[in-house]
């Protein structure tokens, strides 16, 4: 949730991601180009307007970002755009059963297991918190909620792994010595480590909190693009099997941000009854 004084442009960069979505193939098959799915006979309407909602949301939340509006009105159209992305597929399953790399079940988590699902929340918890500290750092929700995140992160990072007597976090920690061999795996770990780290600190105020909190959401974001991107700089790779997981997480984590930052914005400025 970048600022430029007391301007918020969230929406850009989400509106970029979300755009993207609109231009990414599904598979390296030629044909699998989202304006082909949209035309071809045998997909169903919901699905082609699910498909097409995401080009369309990044258009709103681009056009909101550029045009300077500052009242709560731009922020819960975000909040919307990237809500309807979402809600689609709850209101119509045909579309996860016609992409079921798009559904929360098919997101690439990794060899984190069941404390995953937890650890994301958590990760989207300190997020949120950040958020609140640049919007309205003053705000005693937005320390309450990035305390929440920081503590389960801590708490579920370090629990044993499901068959492991060590956990997630130490695991990547004992391999920081081959960081040379595993820095693909490492990076977005430690990305996403920083961040927690910087969030938690963030819980005391200070003069540089709302920088504090700047970094702590470009960590997060950098950590999800490192996950989601890397695979596509091996050489070698099997890049034919990581772009569908990576069209998916895309497709299920752009609308989802672009909603949480509207939600978080439209909501500070809601306690404080004041508008930007």
């Amino acid at each position: 949730m970048a600022a430029d004084g007391r301007r918020i442009s969230y929406d850009r960069f989400w509106g970029l991601l979300l755009l993207l979505c609109g231009a990414l193939p599904l598979r390296l098959d030629g044909e699998s180009y989202p304006w082909s799915l949209v035309l071809r006979p045998g997909l169903s309407l919901p699905v082609k307007a699910w498909l097409a909602a995401f080009p369309a949301a990044g258009l709103v939340a681009l056009a909101l970002g550029l045009s300077g509006a500052r009242g709560r009105g731009r922020h819960l159209a975000s909040f919307v755009a990237g809500t309807i992305c979402l809600a689609l597929p709850l209101a119509l399953p045909a579309v996860w059963d016609a992409f079921p790399e798009a559904s929360p079940r098919s997101l690439p988590l990794g060899d984190v297991g069941s404390v995953g699902w937890v650890m994301l929340l958590s990760l989207l918890a300190i997020f949120a918190g950040s958020g609140m500290r640049i919007v309205r750092p003053a705000q005693v929700p937005g320390q309450a909620v990035g305390a929440l995140g920081a503590l389960l992160l801590g708490i579920f990072a370090f629990l044993p792994s499901e068959g492991s007597e060590t956990s997630f976090a130490l695991t990547r920690i004992l391999r920081f010595a081959q960081w040379s061999e595993r820095w693909r795996e490492l990076l977005p770990f430690t990305l996403l480590a920083a961040a927690a780290i910087l969030g938690t600190v963030n819980l005391l105020r200070s003069r540089a909190e709302v920088v504090l909190a700047k970094l702590t959401r470009a960590l997060l974001v950098a950590g999800l693009l490192a996950w989601l991107s890397i695979p596509f700089l091996e050489k070698g790779g099997d890049l034919a099997a990581h772009l569908p997981r990576a069209w998916g997480a895309l497709h299920l984590l752009s609308p989802l941000f672009l909603a949480l930052d509207g939600a978080i914005a439209c909501v500070a400025m809601t306690i404080t009854r004041s508008s930007e």
